[in-house]
C-alpha cells in the first residue's frame, strides 16, 4: 500500500473532523459512545450524523451499527481500515475468542490461512456468517461449559482472546469441519507434540463432555505414537457406539474396538 497522501480519494476534512480523527486515530476501533465523548457536549447530539459524514467521506469505516474503524493515511487509494481482523472479531460478538482454523494458523499448527476468520462464543447468535470491513467471519456457538481454554494475546497494544493450543486441538476434534478435518489435527499433534501439555490436553478432552473427542484424541495419540494414550483411556469412561474418526468423511472404514471408533481416515506417525 502506498503512503502517498496525494493519491488519496477521500474528501477534504473540516477543522472539527481533523481534530476528531487525531484523537480517534490511536483507538483504531471505536464506538459511537466513544465518538460522542471525543466530540464533547457541544456536538454530542450530532454525533451519529458526524460519523455518517466521515464514513461517506472515506475517513472511517463502519464495522457494524455503532462501531467504526479509522482509515489511516497509509491506506492510500484503497481507503481500507487497517485494523487486524482479530481485533474486529472481538467486537462482533461478546464474549469472543479466535478459534478453530484461525487458532490453528495462529499457533503455527498449519500454514494454511483460512478464507474466513473463525470466532467462538458461548451463546447462540442470529447471524453465524458476517462480513465486516470486507473480511468474512464465521461464528461458532458453543455451550457455555465448552467455552474455556481461552487466553489473551496482543496486537499493537490491543488485546484479543484466542483458544490456547490444547483447546484448539480439542475444538478441532469436536468439530473437525471447522479445521479442515481430523487430518489437520493429526498433523498438528505430530509436528507440535513437544510444545503441547499432555495433561492439559487430556483434562480438556474430558471437560468438553463428548466421548467422541476422547476417543479421537486417544486413537490419534496411539496411531501417531505420541504421549501416553493409555492413561487417557483408563481415566475416562468411554460411551457405547462408534462415532467416525473424521465426521467430515464418508462412514467407510474399520472398527477400532479398543477406542470405540469407526476409523474412516488414515493416520501415520
Amino acid at each position: 500500500m502506498t503512503n502517498d497522501t496525494q493519491s488519496r480519494t477521500a474528501e477534504p476534512l473540516g477543522r472539527l473532523e481533523s481534530e476528531f480523527l487525531a484523537q480517534a486515530g490511536p483507538l483504531g476501533v471505536f464506538t459511537l459512545k466513544e465518538a460522542t465523548r471525543i466530540l464533547g457536549p457541544a456536538h454530542a447530539k450530532h454525533a451519529r450524523a458526524f460519523m455518517d459524514r466521515l464514513v461517506r467521506k472515506g475517513w472511517i469505516g463502519r464495522i457494524k451499527p455503532g462501531l467504526f474503524a479509522v482509515v489511516p493515511l497509509s491506506s492510500g487509494t484503497s481507503r481500507t481500515p487497517q485494523v487486524h481482523e482479530f481485533l474486529v472479531a472481538m467486537e462482533l460478538v461478546k464474549p469472543a475468542a479466535i478459534a478453530f482454523f484461525s487458532a490453528m494458523n495462529f499457533h503455527g499448527f498449519t500454514e494454511q490461512v483460512p478464507h474466513q476468520v473463525f470466532v467462538a462464543t458461548n451463546h447462540k447468535v442470529a447471524r453465524l456468517v458476517r462480513v465486516a470491513l470486507g473480511v468474512p467471519f464465521r461464528i461458532i456457538c458453543l455451550r457455555p461449559a465448552r467455552f474455556f481454554g481461552v487466553r489473551k494475546e496482543w496486537i499493537s497494544e490491543r488485546s484479543f482472546m484466542v483458544t490456547d493450543p490444547e483447546k484448539t486441538i480439542i475444538d478441532g476434534l469436536a468439530l473437525p469441519q471447522y479445521v479442515g478435518g481430523v487430518g489437520t489435527v493429526a498433523r498438528a499433534l505430530s509436528t507440535s507434540w513437544s510444545n503441547l501439555d499432555e495433561k492439559r490436553l487430556h483434562h480438556y478432552a474430558a471437560k468438553f463432555g463428548t466421548s467422541a473427542v476422547v476417543k479421537r484424541l486417544g486413537y490419534l495419540q496411539e496411531a501417531l505414537e505420541v504421549g501416553e494414550p493409555e492413561k487417557l483411556r483408563l481415566s475416562t469412561l468411554l460411551s457405547a457406539g462408534y462415532p467416525r474418526l473424521d465426521p467430515t468423511l464418508p462412514p467407510d472404514g474399520t472398527l477400532s474396538r479398543r477406542w470405540g471408533l469407526l476409523v474412516n481416515a488414515r493416520v501415520h506417525p
